[in-house]
């Protein structure tokens, strides 16, 4: 979302790569764009070393100059540009100065001459907000979960900000803020944005200030292991509920799918759809309307009365972008349930760091006016899960045939994520058994 200062005027070379409004620009990042300055103790600064092509740009686009509407600033970053594929930059970051040079006193012409007429190495003092933070609010959780990543060039797909500060006001954990699109991070499918980085190879992080932080991710391995914090919401709806209820999941557009694996049981003398496995991070397990056990009665308005076990699987792996699932929770079945893949589980008791980077555009169910909204920046909008839970529809009776359904009740349950959809990584091998006959 755009906010704060009006547009810069187009300045008389505004068809340059670096000039806001350039043919060169894009919308990536687009929520941070036109901040005003920061107050010191939401400031943090970093370091950007470049290294570009003779002739070529750093893909990046620049307002604001001494003769502009504030200091320059970030407005856009090229996709499959220099600066993009960096994943050291935000749009709305601002630039304080180029190869040592300040740029306050510099009017917007004279900033973008000395960017297209940099040398090939170009270093950026770099200015950028500090993720906030908030109090934990209630009904969260937070897990970890470790995270195999392969590095390309000096970087895993992600802009990392925060660290350690002396200035105990301005410290904060690592956060991620960005999850590039088509870049590592986003191919393996777990990292979202809001996540925290504790580690990397078994180095802790969480003393680190950022610039160590990032100088640790360039000297690790080609392929790193991340332990990596995220939150997983705690819907009490779905524990007090009595009878079917229809949840509608956000995973944002993307191939993937919801990180879920189905099998069959026998409920009431016939055979059932149920949740088998949930994997770690993923869209299902952040939102926490679902669990294992639950029985699936429906897939995007499609009974699963009559479907087998492979037919259930096909429909839930051609779902758009929000899935509506009607579902039995498992507390009502009281079907067996399979042991889980150990995640480290723990009650969330420090800070909650907010997660303000990119939430989903509003989802509203049909029976409930009220759509959910939060404050939102738009580039990560995709990365963002969000189940709204009602009870007490009316659906079939071919769907519903011997459940009961009362009361009624929604709400919003957001849960964050960063690159579109949930998990392709890690995913386990095919298991064919004549007699459970499960599926993944």
């Amino acid at each position: 979302m755009l906010c704060g200062l009006r547009r810069d005027p187009k300045s008389s070379i505004d068809d340059g790569p670096y000039s806001k409004g350039g043919s060169g620009s894009g919308d990536h990042h687009s929520h941070a764009s036109q901040r005003r300055s920061l107050t010191e103790e939401h400031r943090g600064l970093t370091t950007v070393d470049l290294m570009k092509r003779e002739g070529s740009s750093l893909g990046l686009t620049i307002s604001g100059g001494s003769d502009k509407d504030g200091k320059p600033r970030v407005s856009n970053l090229r996709p499959g540009g220099l600066a993009a594929r960096s994943d050291q930059l935000n749009v709305g970051d601002y630039i304080k100065s180029v190869n040592g040079i300040n740029l306050c006193k510099l009017r917007h012409d004279e900033i973008i001459s000395l960017l297209k007429n940099i040398g090939e190495r170009v270093v950026l003092e770099v200015e950028y907000e500090l993720p906030q933070t908030v109090q934990n609010p209630s009904g969260m959780l937070t897990k970890t979960i470790e995270v195999c990543l392969h590095k390309e060039g000096n970087s895993f797909g992600f802009v990392m900000r925060g660290g350690f500060h002396e200035d105990w006001h301005r410290s904060r954990p690592l956060v991620v803020t960005y999850v590039r699109p088509g870049g590592p991070a986003d191919r393996e499918g777990t990292l979202k944005a809001g996540d925290r980085v504790l580690s990397v190879d078994g180095l802790p992080l969480s003393r680190e200030k950022h610039a160590d932080a990032l100088t640790a991710l360039v000297q690790s391995s080609q392929e790193a292991l991340f332990l990596i914090e995220y939150d997983v919401s705690v819907v009490e709806a779905v524990q007090q509920a009595s009878g079917p209820l229809l949840v509608e999941i956000a995973k944002g557009p993307s191939n993937a799918g919801l990180g879920i694996s189905l099998h069959t049981a026998v409920f009431r003398n016939k055979q059932v759809i149920i949740i088998d496995k949930i994997k770690g991070a993923s869209v299902v397990e952040r939102c926490g309307a679902l669990h294992l056990g639950d029985i699936l009665l429906s897939i995007d308005g499609t009974s699963t009365e009559h479907c087998s076990l492979m037919e259930a699987t096909q429909l839930l792996a051609s779902t758009a972008d929000v899935v509506k699932l009607e579902m039995l929770p498992a507390n009502q079945s009281r079907l067996p349930i399979r042991p889980q893949d150990t995640v480290k589980v723990q009650k969330s008791n420090h800070h909650h760091w907010e997660q303000s980077y990119c939430p989903p555009p509003p989802l509203q169910h049909a029976g409930h006016g009220k759509p959910w909204n939060s404050p939102s920046h738009s580039h990560n909008h995709q990365d963002h899960c969000k189940s709204l839970v009602s009870g007490g529809f009316s659906p079939s009776s071919t769907v519903t045939s011997g459940f009961s359904s009362q009361g009624s009740s929604s709400l919003p349950c957001p849960a964050p994520s960063a690159a579109p959809g949930s998990p392709r990584g890690s995913t386990g091998k095919r298991r064919h058994r004549t007699k459970d006959h499960k599926s993944s």
